[in-house]
């Protein structure tokens, strides 16, 4: 094999899309973004084709999409370029081999290094009887809720302290994703009880983030229902990732109608 040499991502580079596309909902948030003229990141060339991507998301997001099981130099080359390229990012989502390289190289301990789970649905997949009646678009006045389930489940899931979050950065995204009709929830007007965004959006299919539920709303279903019934009305594929250990979302997805359909390996760094 050649040494790998890297080139910017390109929306139409044709060869990267097909990558993204072969990788199944690891590669949801690249094909999405691509197709929109949003590909943002570099392409890993080994001399015999594209042996990798790396993108950049606008929230210090980063997925690396290449084989499950990628050679040494081609690993070492992805991470390489994840470090080099220049852009923040904050959290990482690829092939082990990938994130092990780049939490090896910080210089103080992750927040998170674990195990995500992939799974897909679509409309025909939906538990019928979990399917709700009840489901709404967030509002203007779930804002103030929807900071708090937001700022729980960082904390919980992601080991975030609430403290260090920028409120009105959180503000305004919150209220990005209510203008755009792109959180779904359960419960009264200025108090939902469960709550999930939309957020990658596009040929490859619907990417679900955020699910919480209030813990003392906990035990009733609501996460399986909420995911259920936006599963039941989605046009395509919809996926979402949760952490390998998390019994009880998984549960909830499953009793939804979702199947597990991959994984990868996430780092999240303070």
């Amino acid at each position: 094999m050649s040494r790998p040499v890297t080139r910017d991502l390109l929306s139409d580079d044709a060869e990267a899309l097909a990558l993204a596309v072969s990788a199944g909902p690891h590669g949801v948030y690249v094909q999405n973004a691509m197709t929109a003229g949003e590909g943002d990141g570099c392409v890993l060339d080994d001399g015999g084709g594209c042996a990798g991507v790396v993108w950049f998301g606008p929230r210090g997001n980063v997925v690396v999409v290449t084989d499950h099981d990628p050679e040494a130099a081609v690993a070492r080359a992805l991470a390489n370029a994840v470090t080099e390229h220049g852009r923040p990012w904050r959290i990482v989502m690829g092939p082990a081999a990938v994130v092990d390289l780049l939490r090896d190289r910080l210089a103080t301990p992750p927040l998170a290094w674990r195990d995500q789970v992939y799974y897909t649905g679509r409309a025909a997949s939906a538990v019928r009887e979990q399917v709700r009646t009840d489901v709404r678009a967030a509002q203007r006045d779930d804002r103030d809720r929807l900071v708090q389930a937001t700022l729980l489940l960082n904390a919980s899931d992601l080991n975030v302290d609430p403290a260090r979050v920028d409120r009105r950065w959180l503000r305004d995204s919150i209220d990005e994703r209510i203008g755009s009709k792109s959180t779904r929830v359960i419960g009264p007007i200025g108090g939902p009880v469960c709550k999930l965004d939309f957020g990658s959006n596009g040929p490859g299919g619907l990417v679900l983030e955020g699910v919480f539920t209030f813990p003392e709303h906990r035990g009733r279903g609501l996460a399986a229902g909420l995911v259920a019934t936006c599963l039941h009305e989605a046009p395509g594929e919809v996926s979402l990732h949760v952490g390998k250990q998390n019994r009880p979302a998984r549960c909830a997805y499953e009793r939804a109608g979702m199947a597990v359909a991959g994984g990868c390996r996430l780092l999240l760094i303070g």
